[in-house]
């Protein structure tokens, strides 16, 4: 990709700063479209492909108040509750046991520290999906959902 500068609309915006910042935790059953509204919000391409995300993903991204021109800082987190336990990588005896690596996921950080909102994903053809919203949003600290 080439640079290019900033339109003097954009320049102007910017040159305030960031006057807010957010933090929005994207949470679903596995399979309900997470990791695609992730990138859709970031302005990728919509993918029909499934892959199985396998530890939290953060992206941060930033959106204009058009009333105002403010500029609003969002940090986005695809949540995974339970990711897949990687394998760290060296030399190792027969007799050590695997050295196991943590795995960003929801067991290992408070994903609600910080939060400002939460969006809930469900798929309508899978009841189990509208179940998993029900029990996780109980979970949801309740300064969150003001």
């Amino acid at each position: 990709h080439g640079m290019s500068t900033l339109g003097p609309n954009l320049q102007k915006r910017f040159a305030k700063g960031i006057q807010y910042n957010m933090k929005v935790v994207i949470k679903g059953d596995r399979n309900v479209g997470k990791s695609c509204l992730f990138h859709r919000l970031q302005g990728q391409a919509f993918k029909d492909e499934y892959i199985p995300t396998q530890e939290i993903q953060v992206a941060c991204i930033q959106w204009n108040y058009k009333v105002t021109d403010d500029v609003v800082k969002v940090e986005i987190w695809d949540i995974v509750d339970k990711g897949k336990v990687k394998k760290r990588d060296g030399l190792k005896m027969d007799t050590e046991e695997a050295d196991l690596a943590p795995t960003l996921d929801a067991e290992f950080i408070d994903v609600y520290k910080g939060t400002s909102g939460v969006i809930m994903i469900l798929d309508i053809t899978k009841y189990w999906t509208y179940e998993y919203v029900q029990r996780k949003k109980k979970k949801v600290p309740t300064a969150t959902l003001r």
